[in-house]
C-alpha cells in the first residue's frame, strides 16, 4: 500500500513536471515565432541593397533591358546584396561551430556560393517585376504568398520587389541563439524541478507526521489506552484533527472511568441491602434473632430498597436505549400541577418543612407529552427536596410562562450545593455527600432518571442555587399552539 506520503509527492511531482513541459512548449512557440519575426524584417531591410542597385542600373541605362539582356544579372545582385549578411552567419558559425544543418534530398545544404539552404530557397523566390508587376527575372510561384516592395526611381516607381517572408530562419547564428535560450530556459526548469522535489519530499514529510502520530495513537486508542495524547504542531485543518482527537480520547477516558465507577457504585448500592438481608436470614437460621414481626419488616424493607434500585437502572437502562414507552397527549399544564399540589400536601403533613405552592398558569395552558411520566418526573424530584431539605426548613413550588415555554420551579432550603457541583447532580449515581454511607438513602439515580424525562419531551432541566439556601430546579417544556 502506497503511503500519502509517497501520493502527495507523486501527484505534485507529476503536476510540476506536465506545468514545466507545457511551459517549454509553449515558450519555444512563441519565443520561436517572435524572434523569427524580428530576424524576418532584419531579413527584408537587406533588400534595400537590392533596390538600390536595381534602381542605380535604370538611371544610367534608362529602363530595365539589361536584365532581360543578361539571366544572371539578377542572381549577381542578389548574392551580392545578401554577401554582407551572409558573411556574419559565416563568421559566426566558424566561431561557435554549430553543427551542420541537415542534408535534404531536395536541395544541397551549400552551394558555390555558400548559401544554406533556406537562405537559397528564400533567394530564389526573390522576383523582378515592372510597376505592373509583370515578371522581368526570376520564376514567380503560385503557390506562394508573396508581398512586395516598390523600387522608385526618379521620384517614380520603376518596378517591384516580389519576396516571401522566411519561415524558418536563415542565418545559423539565429538558430543558435534560440537554441541557446531554449537550452538555459530548459535547464533552468531541470533545476526549479529538483528544487521543488527537494521541497516536497520536506513539506510532506511535515503534513504527513502528525498524520503518522495519530495513526499510531488512534491503535493505542483502540487498545483501550485512553490516556494518549497528541499535541498539535500546526493550527490548520491537520492540527484541528488532533485536537478532536485529543477531545475524543479525553471523552473515552471519562467514559471509561464513569463505567469503572457505575460498576462500583451499583456493586456497593446492591451490596448493602443484600448484606443485610443475609444477616438476617443467617440469624434467623442461627435462632439468634426470630422471625418477628420487626425483623421480618426489616428484610421487606431492604427487599423493597433492593427492588427500588433494579427498577431505577431498568428505567434508565431503557430511556438510554430510547425503549422506554411513553403514551403522549395533549393535557393541561394545571391538571399535572393540581397532582403535584395534591401529593406534596401529603407527603409534608406531619414534618417541619414549611410548603409554598403557586400555579401562575391556567387552563389553557397546555402540553403535548406523557402525564404519567411527567407525574414521575414530578414525584422523583420533590422525593428528592423531601429527602435532603434538613428540618426544620423550605420548600417552594411555582410555575410560570416564559418565552413560549412552561416552567415548573421547585426551590427547598439548606443545605445547598456548590456552584461547581450544579451540573452534575443530573449525572448517575452522582452523591454529593462524599463518605457514601447512604443514609439519606437512595441511590442517585432519580435525577438521571429525571434529565431523560424531560429531553423526551423536548425539554430542558436545570439547577441553580436556590434563594433559600438549597437547590432550584427548573424544567421548561415547550407549549402547546396548535
Amino acid at each position: 500500500m502506497k503511503s500519502i506520503k509517497f501520493k502527495i509527492w507523486l501527484a505534485f511531482f507529476i503536476t510540476l513536471t506536465v506545468c514545466m513541459a507545457t511551459m517549454l512548449v509553449v515558450t519555444h512557440t512563441t519565443m520561436k515565432k517572435g524572434f523569427l519575426r524580428y530576424v524576418n524584417i532584419e531579413t527584408i531591410n537587406k533588400l534595400d541593397l537590392l533596390k538600390n542597385e536595381i534602381a542605380e542600373i535604370y538611371t544610367r541605362t534608362g529602363s530595365l533591358e539589361l536584365f532581360t539582356t543578361k539571366p544572371h544579372l539578377w542572381d549577381k545582385l542578389k548574392y551580392k546584396a545578401y554577401s554582407p549578411y551572409l558573411k556574419i552567419r559565416a563568421d559566426q558559425r566558424r566561431n561557435d561551430g554549430p553543427p551542420a544543418p541537415p542534408k535534404s534530398k531536395e536541395l544541397p545544404p551549400k552551394d558555390k556560393h555558400g548559401v544554406g539552404r533556406h537562405q537559397r530557397e528564400f533567394m530564389e523566390r526573390l522576383i523582378l517585376t515592372d510597376e505592373n508587376k509583370n515578371v522581368i527575372s526570376g520564376r514567380y510561384r503560385k503557390n506562394s504568398d508573396y508581398s512586395w516592395s516598390a523600387i522608385k526611381a526618379e521620384d517614380k516607381i520603376i518596378a517591384y520587389v516580389g519576396y516571401v517572408a522566411p519561415s524558418e530562419f536563415l542565418r545559423d547564428v539565429d538558430k543558435h541563439f534560440l537554441y541557446n535560450q531554449l537550452r538555459a530556459l530548459s535547464k533552468i526548469s531541470i533545476f526549479l524541478v529538483i528544487i521543488s522535489f527537494i521541497t516536497v519530499l520536506i513539506i510532506s514529510h511535515k503534513l504527513v507526521k502528525p498524520l503518522v502520530a495519530l495513526s499510531r495513537s488512534a491503535k493505542q486508542l483502540a487498545a483501550g489506552e485512553y490516556n494518549v495524547r497528541i499535541q498539535p504542531q500546526t493550527s490548520d485543518e491537520v492540527g484541528e484533527l488532533c485536537h478532536n482527537f485529543n477531545e475524543l480520547a479525553h471523552t473515552l477516558e471519562a467514559n471509561e472511568q464513569s463505567r469503572r465507577q457505575w460498576v462500583a457504585d451499583i456493586s456497593h448500592e446492591m451490596r448493602t441491602p443484600l448484606a443485610v438481608i443475609k444477616a438476617q436470614i443467617e440469624s434467623m437460621q442461627d435462632g439468634i434473632r426470630q422471625p418477628s414481626q420487626a425483623n421480618l419488616a426489616l428484610l421487606k424493607d431492604k427487599t423493597d430498597s433492593l427492588n427500588a434500585l433494579v427498577n431505577d437502572l431498568y428505567e434508565l437502562s431503557l430511556s438510554d436505549l430510547g425503549a422506554l414507552t411513553y403514551s403522549k397527549e395533549v393535557f393541561s399544564f394545571n391538571q399535572l400541577f393540581e397532582h403535584t399540589q395534591d401529593e406534596v400536601e401529603v407527603r409534608t403533613n406531619g414534618k417541619e418543612l414549611t410548603l409554598t405552592i403557586e400555579n401562575n398558569l391556567n387552563e389553557q395552558h397546555k402540553i403535548y407529552g406523557d402525564s404519567s411520566r411527567l407525574a414521575q418526573l414530578i414525584n422523583n424530584l420533590i422525593e428528592n427536596s423531601l429527602r435532603y431539605t434538613d428540618t426544620p426548613g423550605q420548600i417552594k413550588i411555582w410555575s410560570a410562562e416564559t418565552q413560549g415555554n412552561l416552567e415548573f420551579h421547585i426551590e427547598d432550603s439548606a443545605p445547598g450545593v456548590n456552584p461547581d457541583q450544579l451540573d452534575k447532580i443530573f449525572d448517575r449515581l452522582y452523591r454529593l455527600d462524599s463518605s457514601r454511607n447512604r443514609a439519606t438513602g437512595g441511590a442517585g439515580l432519580g435525577l438521571s432518571i429525571c434529565k431523560n424525562i424531560v429531553e423526551a419531551h423536548n425539554g430542558t432541566i436545570r439547577a441553580l442555587q436556590s434563594k433559600l439556601g438549597g437547590i432550584h430546579i427548573i424544567i421548561s417544556l415547550p407549549r402547546w399552539t396548535r
